[in-house]
C-alpha cells in the first residue's frame, strides 16, 4: 500500500477568522485578568486572616522562649554538660561563630587575601555575555564553536478597539 502524505489544512480559512480569533483571545485575557484579580482579593484576605491569628500566637512563643532562656541561664550550673534533655525538649548551649568583617573592609579583604595567593578563599563567578557576544565578528564566534541564528518568529498584537467618533 502507498503512502499517503497527510495534509493539515489551516481551521481559519481567511482573514476575518483570524480576526475573531485575536477577539476570542482578547476577551479570555480579559477573563484571566478578572480571575487573577478575585484570586489575588481572595489570597489577601487567607493572609490577613492568617496574620490576625497567628500574631498573638508568635508573641506567646517569643515570651515563652525568653522565660525558658531567663530561666536556664539562672540555672545554668545544673546542665549536664551544656544541655539538659527534658520530655518535651532539649535546653542547652553550643559554641557557635560567626565571622565579622565591615561592609566598608570588604574589597580590602579581596584584594589583601589575591596579593597573599589565597584565591581559594574567595567566590568567582564566571557567565557568558550572550548580548555582547551576539555583536561580535563571526570569526570570532567561529573560535569558540558559537554562531548567530536568526528567523523569523510569529508573534501578534491583541488590539483594544478604538471607538469610533
Amino acid at each position: 500500500m502507498a503512502r499517503k502524505k497527510v495534509i493539515a489544512e489551516p481551521v481559519l480559512k481567511d482573514w476575518v477568522g483570524v480576526d475573531n480569533a485575536l477577539r476570542d483571545i482578547r476577551e479570555c485575557q480579559h477573563a484571566l485578568t478578572e480571575l487573577g484579580v478575585d484570586r489575588d482579593r481572595r489570597l489577601d484576605d487567607i493572609k490577613s486572616d492568617y496574620t490576625q491569628k497567628a500574631t498573638p500566637l508568635e508573641n506567646r512563643i517569643k515570651r515563652l522562649e525568653s522565660d525558658v532562656k531567663t530561666f536556664v541561664d539562672a540555672h545554668r550550673a545544673e546542665l549536664t554538660g551544656k544541655s539538659r534533655r527534658l520530655i518535651f525538649g532539649t535546653v542547652g548551649y553550643r559554641l557557635s561563630s560567626k565571622l565579622i568583617l565591615p561592609p566598608a573592609k570588604v574589597a580590602d579583604a579581596i584584594a589583601a587575601l589575591k596579593a597573599m595567593g589565597h584565591s581559594e578563599l574567595l567566590k568567582i563567578t564566571e557567565s557568558l555575555d550572550r548580548e555582547a557576544l551576539k555583536k561580535q565578528p563571526e570569526k570570532l564566534l567561529d573560535q569558540i564553536g558559537a554562531y548567530v541564528q536568526e528567523r523569523d518568529t510569529f508573534y501578534y498584537d491583541v488590539q483594544e478597539p478604538q471607538p469610533e467618533d
